[in-house]
């Protein structure tokens, strides 16, 4: 990281606060995917701040934007999985971290079309008055093939 872009010495977080940074993040991704895998527009609604935007395959979209498609997107499903490897948490200051992972996704429409993807995402989690949501996302989706 250049020194332009480190945050001012003291708000890097001790080890002690990195390890918590980690952990509180780690959860949040976790119960992040629990709410995508269960098809819960809401709950993965409720992980993000209303400042909220987003870079999905060279996308830009906005809190209201994603709500509405996250909302769409589910209500058409019949079953999502997806699989999260690599998750890697980096604390950026005691309030900011940066998840980022591979997934691999295998979806069915409510009308049987079959969509598998893997790819990449990175989650920039804030944590504010106690409570860490999503800041920001950039997800990139490339074609399985089998």
């Amino acid at each position: 990281m250049s020194p332009a872009c480190s945050p001012p010495s003291d708000q890097v977080p001790e080890a002690r606060d990195q390890a918590e940074v980690i952990a509180a993040v780690d959860a949040a991704v976790w119960a992040f995917h629990a709410a995508d895998t269960a098809r819960d527009a809401e709950a993965v609604i409720r992980l993000l701040w209303p400042d909220f935007t987003m870079l999905a395959d060279g996308a830009r979209l906005d809190y209201d934007q994603v709500t509405t498609g996250s909302r769409e997107f589910m209500a058409g499903l019949a079953l999502f999985h997806t699989v999260w490897s690599d998750l890697r948490v980096t604390p950026l200051e005691r309030d900011a971290a940066i998840a980022s992972f591979l997934f691999r996704d295998s979806i069915v429409t409510k009308t049987g079309e079959l969509i598998r993807n893997r790819g990449t995402t990175s989650f920039v989690w804030q944590r504010r008055n106690g409570e860490w949501r999503l800041l920001f996302a950039d997800a990139d989706h490339r074609p399985l093939v089998p």
